[in-house]
């Protein structure tokens, strides 16, 4: 739990971040918090509000746009099932819903030290889901109160946030293709199907580039 505490205040402010933009696109607290109860996933949640934006998004898109974008925990849940399992399945599938991004390379790299106790991932997912609430409450809260969200630039919230993620990401000019790819996706989709469709292209087409050439230069590399 400390060295969940310790990796809590960057997730506090992406908390924030969302429930601000939940605020601006006319959520209720209530709603918003349910959310990040439920899908805890700030990339998911943020994605389901542009959607919902839109205002012509149905349950299944919304389903399908969380499910795609968190598609990353199916290897996560198997990268650490042979060490979790030994908690049994009760205690393994609860701690499962306090998994995030951070806390899974935490954990990956304890069970590289051999830790030995099946607690670790809980321990450090708790306080996390913590700070998301809290920080989705307060975001929420203080987003409604706004007079006029825009005058601030609170409309740009989303969309900033997404630009500075994806700068955050990028590595080199091999980062920028998948980029590139996803973005003709998304306005393609858009075009013909409507904006609702154009994140779920994007996200699909953009992975499936990056990892069709990663397994290339893998080949190469060989």
């Amino acid at each position: 739990m400390r060295l969940g505490m310790a990796l809590a205040f960057p997730i506090l402010v992406y908390g924030l971040a969302f429930g601000l933009v939940a605020a601006q696109a006319g959520i209720g607290w209530g709603w918003a918090m349910a959310m990040s109860g439920g899908i805890f996933s700030g990339s998911a949640q943020l994605a389901a509000v542009s959607l919902i934006q839109t205002g012509n998004v149905t349950f299944s898109t919304l389903a399908l746009t969380i499910l795609v974008i968190n598609a990353r925990y199916l290897i996560f849940g198997a990268t650490l099932q042979p060490w979790l399992s030994a908690a049994g399945p009760g205690r393994a599938l609860s701690s499962l819903l306090l998994l995030g991004d951070a806390n899974w390379i935490a954990t990956m790299r304890a069970i590289e030290r051999g830790e030995a106790d099946r607690a670790y991932l809980a321990g450090t997912g708790a306080p996390l889901i913590a700070v998301w609430l809290v920080g989705t409450l307060i975001g929420v809260v203080f987003g409604a109160s706004l007079p006029d969200p825009r005058a601030f630039g609170a409309d740009l919230m989303l969309p900033c946030f997404a630009a500075a993620m994806t700068a955050v990401m990028m590595k080199g000019r091999a980062s920028l293709m998948p980029v590139v790819v996803g973005a003709g996706a998304a306005l393609l989709a858009a075009w013909v199907f409507g904006p609702a469709w154009g994140i779920i292209a994007s996200g699909v087409a953009g992975a499936a580039f990056a990892a069709l050439t990663a397994g290339g230069k893998a080949e190469g590399a060989r």
